[in-house]
């Protein structure tokens, strides 16, 4: 494919060539275009997306089709089709003609296999965002397709989990996009689209004074991991401490795990309110954008970034989609701007450089 650019006249990628021959990890910066070129395997690029494509792509000497590759989002909520979580499992095969009684047999034996059988009669809407990942990773495997698209499908995952996901999909033909390369060298093709990681120096955490009491104690300056398995809690104590700080009256910042729920502003420096933290995020390019048109790891280092308004903020796997340069520079921006943060993560790298771990 020579060149791809988004309606808005964005250009994503330019000069992209090769084979896929085989499962497929693809890594790069954030906004590099690895989520646009999933995109262009099943069809969604130029077909729903529009804009100006260049270029020949072609998925097993076929026309993209979703018929032949099946793509999950970055963001699971997003593509949920039914209430119940053992009919979202089998709804895609449903959809190509296999038996209702097929299916569900099908579905049971994998979330069986993926120790997830007792999910299989919750809602959908009660799931947490990990969880959910899982349900839509599985009805994608389920659905029969050719190949599997996944857009950072372990953003959300524990370890465990992660681990488990890689040992049942060896024999599917997936092409991923994910920033935890740690997981890169398990698949046997590879595609980078090139970063260069930059060297920060390193702050000492100081911590003070205690400046919220409640579900957890946070001090000033103090850097809290919060970490567990997928549906352990985490996002529910973010949210309980945000309203015992609102019940107490203590300001505080908060960045969900889906960040395009709340970013309103007309464009990036509205929304954020700073110049220097625009240039400390490296958002500078993207200051005059609508905050709704960004990739969804860029929506996520704007909604950060709005955050650090406040000095004490609770974040919701902040790093989730983003870069190893961003994963390394978050600690650094917290220890700089001297924040009390509480944060909910499946980064183990990032709860290593945390003041204290909480384990749920």
């Amino acid at each position: 494919m020579e060149r791809y650019c988004y309606p808005s006249g964005v250009l994503a990628i330019s000069g992209v060539e090769g084979v896929i021959e085989d499962s497929c990890f693809i890594s790069g910066a954030t906004g590099s275009g690895k989520s646009t070129l999933l995109r262009t395997f099943n069809g969604m690029i130029p077909d729903f997306y529009g804009g100006e494509f260049a270029g020949r792509v072609r998925v097993f000497g076929e026309k993209p089709s979703p018929k032949i590759a099946y793509f999950i989002m970055q963001n699971p909520a997003e593509q949920v089709t039914c209430l119940k979580v053992e009919d979202e499992l089998i709804f895609p095969a449903v959809q190509l003609g296999t038996s209702i009684r097929d299916a569900r047999t099908d579905a049971r034996e994998l979330a069986e296999e993926m120790g997830v059988a007792h999910l299989l009669d919750r809602m959908t809407f009660e799931l947490s965002t990990g969880e959910l990942q899982i349900v839509e990773i599985l009805s994608a495997m389920l659905s029969g397709r050719r190949v599997v698209l996944m857009d950072e499908p372990f953003a959300h995952l524990s370890r465990r989990n992660v681990e488990k996901l890689l040992e049942i999909l060896e024999d599917t033909f997936v092409i991923i996009s994910d920033h935890r390369i740690e997981f890169s060298e398990r698949f046997p093709e590879r595609l980078d689209f090139g970063m260069r990681v930059d060297e920060l120096p390193e702050i000492r955490g100081d911590v003070g004074d205690v400046v919220f009491q409640g579900s957890v104690v946070l001090r000033e300056g103090e850097l809290v991991a919060v970490v567990g398995d997928n549906g352990a809690g985490k996002t529910t104590l973010l949210k309980r401490v945000s309203e015992e700080m609102r019940r107490q009256g203590i300001a505080h910042g908060i960045s969900l795990q889906n960040p395009s729920y709340h970013l309103t502003s007309r464009t990036v420096l509205e929304e954020v309110g700073s110049g220097e933290l625009i240039r400390d995020f490296g958002l500078e390019e993207l200051e005059g954008r609508h905050p709704q048109s960004l990739s969804q790891g860029q929506m996520r280092r704007v909604s950060l970034a709005r955050a650090f308004r406040h000095d004490i903020l609770l974040l919701d796997e902040p790093t989730a989609g983003q870069d190893v340069n961003f994963r390394n520079r978050l600690v650094y921006l917290l220890r700089k701007y001297r924040k009390a943060a509480l944060i909910a993560t499946h980064d183990e790298s990032l709860a290593e450089k945390c003041d204290r771990v909480v384990e749920l």
